[in-house]
C-alpha cells in the first residue's frame, strides 16, 4: 500500500535513473541552480567491467560540465586509430577519443552531481506514473509530485513503456563479446572480419577494453552480466585473431550480451515526460555514438530550459526539433557500419579496404559527427 503523494519535490525535475544522460542532466541543471533530484533504481550505483569511447562531441560536453580533465586522468591515452583486415593493416587515423571504463566516467560524473549538492536517492525503482498530475509511485511505495519528468532509464525504460510504448526492444541479430583484459595497447584497434568485428582500446595505463560484435540468430538477453566463457568466444571469433589477446585466456570476467533496438524514433516526449539516451533512441554501438548522444541529449535540454525562461512545453518542443534528425541519422549510419564491418564476399571486402585507404570516407564521417557543437543549434 502506497503513502500519502508527497509534495516536496512539486518544483523539481524528477530525472528516472543515474547513468550517463541522468547524471548529466542532473550536473546541467544543478550548475543553473535549476532544481532537480535523481531517482535511482539500485541501491548502489555499480559500473561492471565495460569500457567507453567518447569522441570529441562528447568530450566538449564533458568540458562543459567542468569534468573533462578529471577523466582524462584515470583514462586511456590514445592519438591514432588503426583498422585492420583479416589482421592486416588498411589505413590509420589520427583520432582524438578519450577511452575509459564506464566505473571512472560513472564515477566522476556522480562525484560532479553530489559536489554541487545534488540529490540522489537510491532504491527508488519506478511503477507508475501520472502524467496528468505529474505523479510519481515507487516499488518502495514512496508516490511524489514532481514537477517534470526525465526518462533516463534506459532501453528498458519503465517511463516509456508507462507513457508512449509499451511494446519490448527487438533483438538487432548482433551480439557482443566484451571484457576488461590485462595488456598495453596505445591506440584504437578496429580489426574487421566476415561477420565479425573487433574494437580494442586502453581504459587506462595496464589495460584494455575487448569488444567483439558478431551477427547471429542465437538471441541474447540485453543485459552486461550475461556471463561467457574463452571457449564459447572462439565459437564466434576465429583463433588467429584471439591470439592478439593472449590475456583472454587468463580472464575469469567475459561477457556476452544482446544488442537490442526500437523503432525509429518519432517523439522524445509525450505531456510532462521527456525522454534522454537509450530511453529514448537505443542505438547499436558500431559508430561509438551511445554515450556521446545521451551526453548531447541532456546537456542540450538543460541549456533549451534556461534560455526558454523555465518554459516546459517549448523546451520539449525545440528539443524534439534540433534532436531527432541527428539521432535517427547516426541510428541509420550505426546500423550501415555493422554491415560493412562484417562483409564477407571478397570483392566487396576489397572495394571496402580500397575506399577506407584511398580516400576520405572515414575523415568525412568522423568529421561530421565528431564535429557536432550543440551550441549551433541551441542559439545562445
Amino acid at each position: 500500500m502506497h503513502n500519502t503523494v508527497v509534495s516536496k519535490y512539486e518544483e523539481h525535475i524528477a530525472i528516472i535513473g543515474a547513468g550517463i544522460s541522468g547524471l548529466t542532466l542532473g550536473i546541467s541543471l544543478k550548475q543553473n541552480n535549476i532544481p532537480c533530484v535523481i531517482f535511482e533504481k539500485s541501491p548502489t550505483i555499480s559500473e561492471h567491467g565495460a569500457g567507453i569511447s567518447i569522441s570529441p562531441n562528447g568530450k566538449h560536453i564533458l568540458s562543459k560540465l567542468n569534468v573533462l580533465e578529471d577523466l582524462k586522468n584515470v583514462s586511456g591515452n590514445t592519438s591514432e586509430t588503426i583498422f585492420f583486415s583479416n589482421l592486416k593493416e588498411i589505413t590509420k587515423i589520427s583520432s582524438d577519443v578519450l577511452t575509459t571504463s564506464r566505473k571512472s566516467l560513472h564515477d566522476i560524473l556522480l562525484n560532479k552531481f553530489i559536489s554541487l549538492d545534488g540529490e540522489i536517492l537510491f532504491d527508488y525503482e519506478l511503477e507508475n506514473i501520472n502524467l496528468d498530475l505529474k505523479e510519481i509511485s515507487f516499488k518502495n511505495g514512496k508516490s511524489l509530485n514532481v514537477g517534470h519528468i526525465a526518462s533516463c532509464d534506459g532501453i528498458k525504460s519503465i517511463c516509456r513503456s508507462k507513457a508512449i510504448d509499451s511494446s519490448h526492444p527487438k533483438y538487432s541479430g548482433y551480439s557482443v563479446w566484451r571484457s576488461i583484459i590485462n595488456q598495453n595497447q596505445s591506440h584504437i584497434g578496429f580489426y574487421l572480419g566476415a561477420g565479425f568485428h573487433i574494437v580494442s582500446y586502453p581504459i587506462n595505463n595496464k589495460q584494455i577494453s575487448f569488444v567483439a560484435a558478431v551477427k547471429t540468430n542465437n538471441q541474447i538477453k540485453e543485459s552486461w552480466m550475461t556471463k561467457g566463457s574463452y571457449s564459447d568466444l572462439q565459437n564466434d571469433i576465429p583463433n588467429k585473431v584471439l591470439e592478439k589477446f593472449s590475456s583472454l585466456k587468463e580472464s575469469s570476467e567475459i561477457y556476452k550480451w544482446g544488442v537490442f533496438v526500437r523503432p525509429k524514433t518519432k517523439t522524445l516526449f509525450k505531456k510532462n515526460i521527456t525522454f534522454f539516451g537509450d530511453a529514448a533512441h537505443p542505438i547499436v554501438p558500431f559508430l561509438g555514438q551511445g554515450g556521446c548522444l545521451a551526453l548531447e541529449d541532456a546537456y542540450i535540454f538543460s541549456n533549451l530550459y534556461i534560455k526558454n525562461n523555465y518554459n516546459i512545453s517549448k523546451t520539449q518542443e525545440e528539443y524534439q526539433f534540433i534532436r531527432l534528425g541527428r539521432i535517427n541519422e547516426i541510428t541509420k549510419s550505426s546500423l550501415s557500419q555493422g554491415k560493412l564491418n562484417h562483409l564477407k564476399n571478397p570483392l566487396l571486402v576489397f572495394v571496402r579496404n580500397f575506399a577506407m585507404k584511398n580516400t576520405n570516407i572515414i575523415k568525412h564521417m568522423t568529421t561530421k559527427i565528431w564535429g557536432y557543437r550543440p551550441e549551433n543549434d541551441i542559439h545562445f
